[in-house]
């Protein structure tokens, strides 16, 4: 099996260094490679295609490309108990390995699971994760899985779990946003745009907007015509709710 060290401290450093989405899964999945994480999944919830209950399941993963479009292309993800477990609200991390597998009740859960396993995915540490904007619900989850039999990859991850966790929703915390505009083609908003959307999220009209940033009330109507269209919304309440779901803006 591949060496169990794992340098914590450097890859925190390089999820906060890294320059985009890319660079950060690139740095992190080599990184957890050295104690035998080579199934990795981070998933999320596509709320805004579809009610949470059906949503498909947008991936970034170190699985075999055609396991993933085949995983989406046939809507497993309806049918997988992992999803299931975030769909339904669930928020704690768990273990699980293919020796559960025959312990699954519904046909259709064994028939994904087993062929996830088949795919490569034997053994795993499962993040539920919510909205980087608060909420009581995981709307995302990510797989620290490995090829390995559960025995072994367990005893590779024991008494790192709670790091583990925290590595995962870092990277979380750092992506969800970047990730969902890279799945919608949504251009990133520029700073005075930015600035414009966060002050209408905190009830500022634009006359207000216009005082505070020292521009004229026609300047910050075109800051906000244009955010509007990078962000593909009809209307500037939508504009604000989808700049909060790209992370473009926060409040407070």
């Amino acid at each position: 099996m591949a060496t169990a060290n794992l340098d914590h401290a450097a890859l925190v450093a390089d999820l906060v260094e890294a320059v985009d989405v890319t660079d950060r899964w690139s740095r992190m999945t080599k990184h957890l490679a050295a104690i035998g994480m080579d199934q990795i999944n981070y998933g999320i919830l596509d709320t805004v295609a579809a009610a949470r209950i059906d949503a498909p399941v947008r991936f970034l993963s170190t699985m075999a490309s055609g396991w993933i479009d085949y995983y989406g292309d046939r809507r497993l993800d309806l049918s997988d108990p992992h999803v299931l477990f975030v769909r339904n609200g669930n928020r704690l991390p768990y273990r699980w390995g293919e020796s559960v597998l025959r312990q699954l009740d519904e046909s259709s859960a064994r028939e994904t699971v087993g062929l996830t396993v088949e795919a490569g995915l034997r053994s795993q540490l499962s993040v539920p994760m919510l909205d980087s904007f608060g909420g009581t619900m995981p709307v995302a989850g990510m797989t620290l899985g490995s090829s390995l039999a559960e025995g072994e990859y367990f005893r590779a991850i024991d008494g790192r779990e709670s790091e583990l966790v925290m590595i995962a929703q870092l990277f979380h915390l750092y992506s969800i946003g970047e990730v969902r505009r890279e799945f919608y083609g949504i251009a990133k908003l520029s700073s005075r745009e930015r600035d414009c959307l966060s002050y209408l999220a905190q009830g500022l009209r634009i006359d207000a907007i216009a005082d505070r940033l020292c521009l004229a009330r026609v300047t910050i109507e075109l800051h906000l015509r244009r955010a509007r269209k990078k962000l593909h919304a009809a209307t500037l309440p939508e504009a604000v709710a989808r700049a909060l779901l790209f992370q473009e803006i926060t409040i407070g």
